[in-house]
């Protein structure tokens, strides 16, 4: 028999023969404690696939407006930037980190402890990764980002002539596979392997 504490409401659950293939929950407060993940492979090759639309959409241009004959284009860091050098420094940091610089953060974090099981290294440095990654991923929204791009857009198409570019599908993307490998990676997994 196994316990556990759910980190919700700190009941303490007994599990008669835990299995790794399922999904548990709390009795009390419902709220899931474990759930499996896929495969390592899986996730690497997901967590190496959003790392490469992440610099396009990092340095391309999001989108183009055309006012009076002149063409303006933005990227994601020159958007930060406006916003840092007009005078909004929190938010442009609160907007850089949660967005961009956090879940960057945690893609490397995965990719590298992932490879290091894989290739067998030694468990020590590992653990400090799991932590920053469990303390880490609840700071991750760059969901956020990708939204106030969409009300930007919603406002200033009746404003101006607006041209999707690279940039912003890039980003889409890149969201899209961030998420997945988050979703896919289940960190309690690395206890399994006995690695922490």
């Amino acid at each position: 028999m196994e316990k556990t504490a759910c980190r919700d409401c700190g009941l303490l659950i007994d599990i008669v023969k835990f299995d790794n293939s399922l999904e548990y929950s709390c009795p009390r407060c419902h709220s899931v404690f474990y759930r499996p993940g896929l495969s390592f492979e899986l996730v690497l090759v997901m967590a190496i696939s959003s790392l490469f639309f992440f610099i396009p959409a990092i340095f391309l241009p999001i989108m183009s407006i055309t006012i009076m004959d002149q063409v303006h284009s933005v990227t994601l860091i020159e958007a930060v930037l406006f916003f840092a050098n007009d005078g909004y420094l929190p938010i442009a940091i609160v907007a850089a980190g949660s967005g961009v610089i956090i879940p960057l953060i945690l893609l490397i974090l995965i990719i590298f402890m992932i490879t290091a099981i894989l290739l067998g290294k030694s468990p020590n440095l590992l653990r400090s990764f799991y932590r920053w990654y469990e303390y880490l991923s609840v700071w991750a929204m760059a969901e956020v980002y990708l939204i106030s791009i969409f009300v930007a857009i919603i406002k200033l198409s009746g404003m101006a002539e607006l041209h999707l570019d690279f940039g912003l599908f890039s980003f889409i993307f890149f969201i899209i596979t961030f998420y997945v490998s988050i979703i896919w990676f289940n960190p309690n997994d690395l206890w399994k392997k006995n690695v922490l």
